[in-house]
């Protein structure tokens, strides 16, 4: 993790990106963080929203469910009318499913929707669905489901909790491979199944799904309630105390998964803290959980209401700011200030609504970086009328704004960063006159194993160099002979390897 974070500093002051840079004094430094526009004219309360392409799916409070481009020209579309109440969502692309949890009380449920039959809909103009037309999509047995979770790596299978009282229900997906295709049904529902169910003592608050290093009888799931953090096996229901919060009110904000050299921890956040807890080894299907050299703690300034990990950062969301920290260490990077500041989306690019303009944003639109329209997003579509939502007197429109997670991960991190079950390459049945198709996960997550931290920190330093080979592959051997005398030098002198690399940049 070192030999990373020093090649990653080393190659930002190089860039000019960095604080102690001559280049920073230019007009055109743009931070990672900085904000982009994405709509300046949204008049509704948002309750939840997912991004889907290059669009956003956005759970209102009066006008159901919309579809929002990033073109300003094109009005929002409503997908789902206002019978719809939905207060969680996932879209997953690559399994082409839409995952919402609608109502409250004890009519709430889950429902799952097929991403191509909305698509299809909306692209025959065919009526906006409500809630009756949904009957088909609900998945029955969540019926009073009050939260619920899915794992972070779902490529090899998608594993969902439902928290239900104190009632927690694992439910699966079967492989979709012949089930769209034999049956022809626009719901999906028929490809879930119902594994177990857990018993609580108390109404769980935060959950989170944990991938255990085999993925057989070691998947965890993590929840918060009362005072403490808990650890589940799935497939017993034994649980293990996590972590104990010794204070008299707590506010449980989040609890995430990482994983390093296929073993998982959890960030544990609640009130003013972020806690990293390392949960290994597995001992059967018993975590040891035991205080662990690699655990920490940090304090955010302000009480965050959702926090996102993006490796290397972790962001905070409080009440009217957005404060940037360092995972490996919590160290505090940024604060940036947003009035009525609300977090929207996060599992790809991350969207957030204000009241006003970002102090720190730039003035560039999100289309100036993604050029491509959303292909889910209809165009010439006729707009229903919805209801006004201000009256005379009340609140301007509020504005959406998105900061993409490649300019947060950066560019020396070029795939996806995986969990111990992604590197399994998963086969699914298939009768014996069809080759299998290996599962392939589509999601990024927020660890890095030591063989990728060795292999980044070696091509930053050989970039760094100028030992990477020009785009056409030619070059002439008087330049090939020059870089290989630099690389002896610099190999031989510490100081020198740093000057040779600032001198070759410019």
């Amino acid at each position: 993790m070192l030999s990373l974070i020093q090649a990653l500093k080393l190659k930002t002051i190089v860039r000019g990106d960095a604080p102690t840079s001559l280049v920073t004094t230019g007009l055109c430094r743009k931070e990672p963080w900085e904000s982009q526009s994405f709509s300046s004219t949204f008049p509704y309360e948002i309750i939840c929203a997912d991004s889907w392409g290059q669009s956003l799916l956005v759970a209102t409070d009066t006008a159901g469910v919309l579809m929002l481009d990033e073109t300003p020209t094109l009005p929002p579309v409503q997908v789902f009318d206002k019978t719809m109440a939905v207060k969680q969502m996932h879209i997953l692309e690559p399994q082409d499913l839409l995952i919402t949890r609608a109502d409250k009380g004890k009519d709430a449920r889950l429902y799952v929707f097929r991403l191509g039959g909305i698509k299809r809909g909306l692209e025959e103009r065919q009526l906006v669905r409500s809630k009756c037309d949904c009957r088909e999509n609900k998945l029955e047995k969540t019926k009073g489901c009050h939260l619920y979770s899915i794992n972070t790596h779902h490529g090899s299978e998608l594993r969902i909790v439902a928290a239900i009282r104190t009632k927690l229900l694992l439910i699966t997906r079967k492989h979709p491979r012949f089930s769209a295709v034999a049956t022809g049904a626009d719901s999906p529902v028929e490809e879930f199944q119902y594994i177990r169910e857990i018993c609580l003592c108390d109404p769980p608050v935060v959950m989170a799904l944990v991938d255990g290093p085999t993925g057989e009888n070691d998947n965890m799931i993590c929840v918060a309630y009362k005072h403490q953090f808990d650890l589940i096996n799935e497939s017993t229901g034994d649980a293990y105390r996590l972590h104990h919060v010794d204070a008299n009110r707590v506010n449980f904000v989040a609890a995430i998964d990482v994983y390093e050299d296929g073993e998982a921890g959890l960030l544990l956040c609640y009130n003013y803290i972020c806690y990293y807890k390392k949960v290994c080894p597995f001992n059967g299907s018993t975590p040891m959980i035991q205080s662990n050299t690699s655990d920490f703690h940090f304090s955010w300034n302000q009480m965050p209401n959702a926090i996102v990990c993006a490796f290397p950062y972790i962001l905070a969301f409080t009440t009217d700011s957005i404060e940037i920290r360092l995972v490996v260490n919590g160290n505090l990077v940024y604060t940036a200030v947003v009035p009525e500041l609300q977090l929207a989306a996060s599992r790809s690019d991350i969207y957030f609504v204000s009241s006003a303009p970002v102090s720190s944003a730039s003035n560039c639109s999100s289309r100036d970086t993604s050029s491509q329209s959303s292909p889910q997003t209809p165009t010439g579509y006729e707009m229903p009328v919805f209801p006004s939502p201000l009256g005379d007197g009340e609140a301007t429109c509020k504005q959406i704004f998105k900061i993409p997670l490649c300019n947060l991960v950066g560019r020396s991190i070029e795939r996806p960063l995986k969990s111990p079950l992604v590197n399994k390459v998963m086969t699914a049945p298939a009768p014996a006159m069809m080759a299998p198709t290996p599962l392939i996960s589509a999601t990024h997550s927020l660890s890095l194993s030591r063989m990728e931290i060795k292999e980044i920190a070696s091509r930053t330093r050989k970039e760094l160099l100028g030992l990477t080979e020009e785009p056409s592959g030619k070059s002439d051997s008087g330049s090939v002979k020059q870089r290989k005398m630099s690389k002896k030098n610099t190999d031989e002198d510490p100081k020198a390897r740093a000057m040779t690399s600032t001198n070759s940049d410019r």
